[in-house]
């Protein structure tokens, strides 16, 4: 099995570095139609999906909950990850399958269009939204070693190991409490 801090912080390099390749160019292309056409639009991560960050960010969350929290609450946020990463890889999928349609998107909101139906627009996907499916196939992956590990919490050292009998204790530590043992 893995390390806990192996795989947090792995797993946080992750939604960093995916998190840069959201402030790359993911699409470029042309819009026509509507009230104008021509100008080349290149837009970023957030600009061409807005489902990818959201969940970088959720993946982000889940995993320090992990680190930090017991085994229930690790499991949960492992489901988290997973999730978060499949959300990742679909959103910047969506991209790639279609780029021209957050172009065309984009033109419509800038030239004032309610709907987007009228403008046309010639687009491909850039190198980063491939790069963004396989940080997110990772995050995924990292979701199932959290769902997989057996590390304890951060505040496992702290927990009691059992209460014991008061009357198993010496007199001496009652007093320490400042319990009167008498």
């Amino acid at each position: 099995m893995t390390s806990k801090p192996m795989t947090v912080l792995g797993g946080l390099a992750l939604c960093a570095v995916a998190g840069v390749l959201l402030t790359t160019t993911w699409v470029s292309g042309t819009p026509q139609g509507g009230l104008g056409g021509g100008t080349r639009l290149d837009l970023s991560g957030p600009e061409a999906t807005s489902m990818v960050r959201p969940a970088l960010l959720t993946a982000a969350a889940g995993l320090l909950v992990a680190a930090f929290l017991g085994p229930v609450a690790r499991r949960v946020a492992g489901v988290v990850v997973v999730l978060s990463g499949i959300a990742v890889v679909a959103g910047a999928l969506l991209v790639v399958q279609d780029p021209a349609s957050p172009v065309a998107q984009a033109a419509a909101e800038a030239w004032g269009l309610a709907d987007a139906s009228s403008v046309q627009a010639q687009a491909q996907a850039t190198w980063a939204p491939w790069a963004t499916a396989a940080a997110g196939v990772l995050l995924a992956l990292t979701g199932v070693a959290v769902l997989l590990a057996r590390w304890q919490g951060l505040g496992s050292r702290y927990d009691r190991e059992g209460a014991r009998e008061p009357a198993d204790e010496p007199l001496w530590d009652s007093l320490s409490r400042g319990e009167d043992p008498t």
